[in-house]
């Protein structure tokens, strides 16, 4: 009887279809997991859906099986039921299997049960889904957000403290305080208030900026500011891994609105632990499942190098304090321990761009940034793409673009608001663009570059008055801020007033006294205040000094550069242009062209100094040269090209060639006033007197900051050439002004440029006497 068993079993299986049933159920099973899996993400379920569909699926399983066998068994005994009934038998012998069929059809194991249970079943994890995801959005009970329950608001500014370091590696509790708010960055709930905001709040908290930036510290900090909470964490060490936790505080009453924790086996799992930390504090605050899952996980779209971190976690406070030296040289080690570290490169791109002076350096790191975007976040990538577009290939559409795309998620994303600030400054859209720092400024007061950037597009459109009451309030928020002198500086020049520029310049110098970046940039500015003025010698000390210093911070093409700026004293103020290319020349056989990276050659600057000094020839090799060694799609957006092309046009005699490529070079700048002397020096070789009147009356009343660079060559020449066109209308009047705002300019000039001087005295007073 016991080999029958087998046999039994078979033919139950048999019966009961329990294959087919099987196949069935996973299909359905595979079809259901599908369902929810895409619900989660698309409708932003809670993480417990899925698995709590799987546990049910799970469950159903061992039912669906028994129900199979059991209704299998009753279709056989059924119809035997139903043969014997057709027999004469004894009433007392028929009741037995009838009673076993009544039973058997009565079972609770019946295809209409399952069924309704599993669809009861699944009907309940809805339910409690959806009652959840209500709470949670509606601000009820445990599960409810804090946005929901108004502890927060949309967009509200948080801030991160330092965590806590209960470890043996201070410098790994800085590493992982800098990855979570690249995290935390990422949401577009909450906006995260900067480190170096909160290092300017505690300068007028009188606090040293460099100071541990505790719970304590951060909390007083946010209560100043009207920050409504404060993200502090700590970590600590267990047994050889880490626990890492996180509470969100009220700075106002010290209540932990929020508190989480993950674990970490080891150092290899602190990234992955504060991807989870994160995301769990991000949910709490309110944001959307759907929105946290949409991103990739950190390991992926920054490093899962620790030490790469470290690397760059130094180099961002390196380079938030402009120490674009010390930033550079830590972002290169960080790219070298990983080799796709695509933040890094973005942010070494960028050092560089403001640091100047190395432009292959800059491109390939925007371009290995760009060419790693998946290891970005969203937001890095289209910051990512959008610098490339912008500073590497001057494509200034795509690169709107993207930062337009970035800020229409992201609409508080103050590098986003600046640097498409920027861009519509290039346009010469003044005004765009000063509504876009001043939305980057209700955001962060204490980044300089939204106040000054707002005082360059308020004087460009004229209002002095409010460029000076930008750069009053930037003096109560950044005191002692070296900008401030240099932009003081530049809004006294633009006006005129020279004395006071000089005087900003010399306190500004001596207060950075020993930071070579600031003797550079006071250098070249006194130095151009200095050519206005004609005081040349004076000019050719301070350029002298630029190139010293430049020399010293490692920047190779400036050997030549600066040779090229102090030879445009012989070529355009002393008539001397064979002095002047000597010196360049000397400069070239000191640094040949051949050992500067190809892009950082100043091809353009010295093609321009020899069209000048009348050697268009050897303009024309260099442009050759230019063209040859420049990528065709970077080489487009240098729009100073054009301004070469014009002077090797005008050095030829062809000057309406030279007026249409110095329009294209003029239509290109943000800069109005630039080209204007290139503009009317290639009218008057056309011989049309009426644009040059124009052109000279517009150069010499238009507004624009920067001034000083432009208006150290051309400002004397526009003034004189104004003077001698009114004066030759019978414009006495109007050649008296010009040619005494001549005098006035170069009264201290160098004795070599008195003659002008005098003559222009000599023109004034044979004016006023004929009058």
């Amino acid at each position: 009887m016991a080999g029958l068993a087998p046999q039994h079993l078979w033919n139950s299986v048999r019966r009961a279809r329990l294959f087919r049933v099987l196949a069935v159920y996973l299909g359905g099973s595979f079809a259901v997991i599908q369902i929810v899996d895409i619900f989660t993400d698309q409708v932003g379920l809670p993480d417990w859906v899925f698995p709590g569909a799987v546990v049910l699926l799970l469950i159903g399983l061992p039912i669906i099986i028994a129900t199979a066998l059991v209704q299998g068994a009753i279709g056989p005994a059924m119809a035997e039921q139903a043969a014997v009934s057709e027999k004469p038998v004894p009433e007392v012998a028929s009741q037995a299997p009838a009673a076993d069929i009544t039973a058997a059809t009565g079972h609770w194991l019946t295809w209409r049960k399952a069924i309704l249970g599993g669809v009861l079943a699944f009907a309940l994890l809805g339910v409690t889904a959806t009652t959840y995801m209500s709470m949670r959005v509606l601000g009820i009970g445990p599960v409810g957000s804090l946005v929901a329950k108004g502890v927060l608001d949309e967009r509200d500014r948080i801030v991160l403290a330092d965590f806590e370091d209960h470890t043996a590696d201070p410098e790994l509790a800085a590493t992982v305080t800098e990855t979570f708010r690249i995290d935390l960055a990422q949401s577009p709930t909450v906006t995260l208030v900067q480190p170096r905001t909160m290092r300017q709040v505690l300068a007028r908290m009188q606090v040293d900026p460099e100071a541990p930036f505790d719970r304590a510290l951060a909390s007083e900090a946010a209560v100043r500011e009207g920050i409504k909470a404060v993200v502090a964490g700590e970590i600590n060490t267990a047994g050889s891994g880490y626990v890492l936790s996180v509470e969100l505080v009220s700075p106002e009453t010290g209540d932990v609105l929020v508190a989480v924790r993950e674990t970490a086996a080891d150092s290899s799992e602190v990234i992955p632990a504060i991807d989870k930390l994160s995301e769990r504090l991000r949910e709490r605050i309110g944001e959307s499942l759907k929105s946290i899952r949409a991103n990739e996980p950190l390991e992926k779209v920054t490093t899962a190098s620790l030490e790469a971190l470290r690397k760059y976690t130094q180099a961002e406070r390196a380079v938030d304090r402009e120490d674009f030296d010390t930033g550079i040289r830590l972002l290169e080690e960080a790219t070298s321990l990983d080799t796709a570290f695509a933040m890094a490169y973005r942010k070494l791109g960028v050092a560089l761009s403001n640091r100047g002076g190395e432009t292959t350096r800059r491109n390939e790191a925007l371009g290995e940034a760009l060419r790693h975007r998946e290891r970005l976040t969203d937001r890095e990538s289209y910051l990512a793409e959008a610098a490339y577009y912008d500073i590497v290939t001057n494509d200034r559409e795509r690169a709107i673009a993207a930062y337009r795309t970035l800020l229409e998620t992201y609409p508080t994303d103050i590098t986003a608001l600046n640097n498409l600030g920027i861009l519509y400054f290039l346009r010469r859209d003044f005004e765009g663009a000063e509504q876009l720092y001043q939305r980057a400024l209700e955001q962060d007061s204490f980044s300089v570059i939204f106040w000054t950037n707002s005082v360059v597009v308020q004087a460009a459109q004229g209002r002095w008055s409010d460029a000076e009451a930008t750069l009053q309030g930037m003096a109560v928020t950044l005191p002692g801020h070296p900008r401030l002198g240099d932009y003081r500086a530049s809004l006294a020049s633009a006006r005129g007033s020279y004395d006071e520029a000089e005087t900003h310049l010399l306190a500004l110098r001596e207060e950075q006294k020993g930071n070579l970046y600031w003797r550079s940039v006071t250098s070249s500015a006194l130095a151009s205040i200095a050519r206005t003025r004609g005081q040349l010698a004076v000019a050719e000390g301070y350029l002298r000094d630029e190139a010293e210093v430049n020399t010293e911070r490692g920047l190779p093409a400036t050997v030549i550069s600066g040779a090229v700026e102090r030879a445009w004293l012989d070529v355009w103020f002393r008539g001397e242009p064979a002095r002047g290319l000597q010196i360049v020349e000397a400069a070239l056989e000191r640094q040949p062209l051949s050992g500067i990276p190809a892009l950082d050659r100043p091809y353009l600057g010295l093609a321009w100094l020899y069209a000048w000094a009348g050697q268009a020839d050897r303009a024309k090799d260099l442009l050759d040269a230019f063209e040859a060694e420049i990528d065709p799609a970077i080489r487009e957006g240098m729009d100073f090209q054009h301004a070469v092309r014009g002077t090797i046009a005008l050095a030829e005699g062809r000057a309406n060639d030279a007026i249409a490529h110095f329009q294209r070079w003029d239509a290109r700048m943000p800069c109005p006033v630039c080209a204007s002397v290139s503009l009317g020096t290639a009218y008057d070789a056309a011989g049309i007197p009426d644009s040059v009147l124009a052109i000279y009356e517009r150069y010499s009343t238009t507004p624009w900051l920067f001034r000083s660079g432009p208006d150290s060559f051309t400002l004397p020449i526009a003034y004189e050439r104004l003077a001698n066109l009114y004066e030759q209308r019978g414009d006495r009047q109007k050649a008296i002004h010009y040619y005494g705002k001549l005098v006035e300019l170069l009264k201290d000039a160098d004795p070599e440029l008195q003659p002008r001087v005098e003559a222009a005295r000599r023109a004034m007073e044979a004016l006023s006497s004929d009058r």
